[in-house]
């Protein structure tokens, strides 16, 4: 890792507006390798790390297998789904406000 500890560089992200926690950034180190430029801290790795957070959880993580990327994949469908219907709704609801009828 270099001549930074975990703590240095999540003050670093802090200090950037990144609101993660130190585990999330030994996390990052473990499977990535962490800093580049030979170690050197700079903007570039919390644009990375930035990058790589915010693929956690989700169809892209890397490393996931391809039955939890589907099952993500599904979920994220039901999500969309869902969200598209309040949408609809809420347009609906919007339309008779205005006295505008459906097409």
């Amino acid at each position: 890792m270099g001549r930074y500890t975990v703590e240095e560089i999540t003050e670093f992200f802090h200090s950037h507006e990144v609101k993660c926690q130190r585990s999330d950034v030994q996390e990052w180190i473990d499977k990535t390798g962490g800093l580049s430029n030979d170690g050197e801290l700079t903007d570039w790795d919390m644009y990375d790390f930035s990058e790589w957070w915010s693929y956690q959880g989700t169809a892209y993580e890397d490393g996931i297998d391809d039955k939890t990327k589907i099952a993500r994949l599904l979920e994220e469908i039901e999500d969309l789904k869902r969200e598209k219907y309040k949408l609809m709704d809420e347009i609906n609801t919007l339309e008779q406000r205005l006295d505008i009828l459906p097409f």
